[in-house]
């Protein structure tokens, strides 16, 4: 918080978030208020209740944050600023930003920016970029008529370093009318070299159109593209690793351990219950679900964020088992060995993790537990307290792990009182290993944001930008949809290690207009119901959960029939297309099918509103309760 003082330690945390939000942090809860809403007061200084949001008249000091965002609507544009007042009250002062020329579409060719868009008002016809630091202007002629402008300019005119504005007149040029705000961090132009400078388009925190001059950066390495590739380390001291993990475990299954009682309570034993995922976000649903009826605790092994990504369910207690969000001493440094190297959570675990494990899975006496990991139910397996009973999720399919990893499953898993599994193809794959093997699907809590209307022309994808989900596949198949219709926009929703990659990809066919890597998002409701189709690429999936979100949106689903889960989600040619796994040409013709046959895709939206309804959290939860029920009888004595 700027300014310091005493109001340092009472002020909350104030953000925009993805360019909708404002985001509230304070007294370890968060709530975040639409900017919409709070534009709809009109220009004016704005205290908020942070605990009912409502808005008072402020006209005392203020301190502004860093944070700004636009809002455009019937009635305008309104600028949308927060900050604090000298007590520390949330502050947002909303006004009216200059009039601007609306930039419809930008883009960089043959060493030059070409610029068109509307306009109201009259303007000079011509096109200036203004450098920001001395004020000198670089000009050139632009057309301006009948409510319309376009430019052509030159960069190698540019060729300065700092930054430069463009305007038409005394109007700067601007984009706010595209429902796309915040497009900072997600809209990235193609960049053009003259001599030792990169002259680079972007979008300023105001969604004003600059263009930056400076010294590119280093190139970065690409990473690996090969589906499950491993490093150079994993090659060469993964066996070790997985070595020393047997050793260990086999030693803490030598101790005495505790003997549990019957119970009808439930722990689930989660990696990371405030981070965002698949895993957790269905997890949560489950939770909510049986709370109902019985007394329910997600642990989380980590916590590396103050607030959940996610809202936890009312009525479920949260706790953590190894708290990283400070220091933690030597033990933290050290590797684990009770948590199966060749599982994705080994990173996140250390020796202190370890022990703090071995501690909370001895403490556990009654009940069931719920492990939600390969690592966990290994561990669930041999090291839960006697009379526990114990539940392995798998949300991941057998051959998607690796070897010895799959190794040890097979020799351990029928340790485990039950394996609960997603799918029939799972079921079949599990079966040989296990004692017991449920399928149960996973539950659907209702998302907000309404049902799509289907008639805006954006496609959505969403996960993890990671090898798996096939997004580079993705790019290489709209770009074949983006030559016939250009005017669509594919949004990808979602975080990882190949972000980079992906961007160059796009950059390099042109895509930067109709490609956007949105970043993570908490509203992926809202999200699915602004599109008309949803597209997934992965090469394997757990499940696909994130098909069901979208169908329950009302959304028509194209994708790869990948294992497992897609084929037994979507009924081809009723409410989805399925195409060959990783045929590309097929994925850009079955987007194109529903992209051209409007009738069809109203259809097949229809269809995937009834699909979904079978997911929701009632029925699925009952699945639950019905194998908990079983279990304890299992263990009931019989006269």
């Amino acid at each position: 918080m700027p300014g310091g003082g005493a109001a340092d330690a009472v002020a909350p945390r104030v953000e925009i978030s993805e360019g909708r939000w404002l985001l509230l942090g304070a007294a370890g809860a968060e709530r975040e208020i639409p900017l919409a809403r709070l534009a709809a007061s009109g220009p004016g200084t704005w205290a908020i209740d942070p605990q009912t949001a409502a808005l008072a008249t402020h006209d005392g000091p203020f301190q502004p944050s860093d944070a700004l965002g636009i809002v455009a609507g019937a009635g305008g544009v309104l600028r949308v600023r927060p900050g604090w007042s000298d007590d520390g009250t949330p502050v947002v002062a909303v006004d009216e930003p200059a009039p601007h020329a609306e930039a419809q579409s930008v883009r960089v060719e043959d060493g030059a920016l070409l610029v068109e868009g509307d306009l109201d008002g009259e303007v000079p016809a011509r096109l200036v970029a203004r450098h920001r630091g001395d004020g000198s202007e670089v000009e050139v002629a632009a057309s301006v008529a009948g409510g319309r402008f376009g430019a052509r300019l030159e960069l190698a005119g540019l060729a300065r370093a700092g930054i430069w504005d463009l305007w038409l007149g005394d109007r700067r040029v601007a984009t706010h009318r595209d429902g796309l705000p915040g497009k900072k961090d997600i809209v990235v132009f193609p960049g053009h070299r003259i001599g030792g400078l990169e002259l680079r388009p972007y979008y300023t925190i105001e969604d004003n159109l600059s263009i930056r001059a400076g010294h590119p950066g280093a190139a970065q390495p690409s990473p690996a593209t090969v589906p499950g590739s491993q490093s150079r380390r994993r090659r060469l001291l993964g066996g070790l690793a997985v070595a020393v993990h047997r050793v260990a475990l086999a030693l803490a299954a030598m101790l005495p351990r505790p003997r549990a009682t019957a119970g009808d309570e439930v722990r689930v034993l989660l990696l990371h219950a405030y981070g965002l995922g698949g895993t957790v976000r269905t997890t949560l649903n489950l939770a909510e679900g049986l709370a109902a009826a019985r007394e329910i605790e997600l642990v989380s092994l980590v916590r590396r964020r103050t607030e959940p990504f996610f809202a936890f369910p009312a009525d479920v207690a949260v706790s953590v088992v190894d708290d990283q969000r400070g220091r933690r001493g030597l033990l933290a440094r050290l590797p684990s060995v009770l948590i199966h190297p060749e599982d994705y959570a080994y990173p996140f675990a250390s020796l202190r993790t370890d022990i703090l494990l071995w501690r909370r899975l001895r403490s556990i006496r009654s009940g069931t537990l719920i492990t939600t990991r390969p690592a966990f139910n290994l561990l669930a397996a041999r090291l839960a307290p006697d009379g526990l009973r114990t539940i392995g999720q798998e949300h991941m399919n057998f051959r998607s792990h690796r070897a010895r990893l799959a190794a040890d499953m097979r020799r351990r898993y029928r340790g485990l009182d039950v394996v609960a599994v997603l799918t029939a193809a799972d079921e079949r794959d599990y079966r040989p290993i296990a004692a017991r093997v449920v399928r149960i699907p996973n539950a659907l809590r209702s998302l907000p944001g309404g049902t799509a209307a289907l008639d805006e022309k954006v496609v959505v994808a969403a996960g993890r930008l990671e090898t798996q989900k096939g997004f580079d596949l993705l790019v290489e198949a709209w770009a074949r949809v983006a030559e016939r219709h250009p005017d669509w926009q594919l949004r990808i929703y979602g975080s990882g290690g190949r972000r980079d990659e992906l961007r160059r990809m796009i950059l390099e066919r042109g895509l930067h207009q109709r490609v956007l890597l949105m970043g993570r998002t908490r509203h992926m409701g809202e999200a699915l119901a602004g599109a008309s189709l949803f597209v997934l690429s992965s090469r394997f999936e757990g499940f696909g959960m994130v098909i069901v979100e979208a169908m329950s949106k009302g959304l028509p689903v194209v994708s790869f029939d990948c294992p497992q889960g897609p084929g037994e989600i979507l009924r081809h040619g009723r409410d989805g297309i399925l195409v060959p796994n990783g045929d590309v040409a097929a994925l850009a013709n079955g987007l194109l099918e529903l992209i051209e046959d409007v009738p069809r895709r109203r259809r097949f939206g229809a269809a995937a509103l009834e699909n979904a309804r079978s997911y929701a959290v009632g029925p699925i939860a009952e699945r639950w309760e019905e194998l908990l029920r079983e279990q304890a009888k299992r263990e009931t004595p019989t006269a």
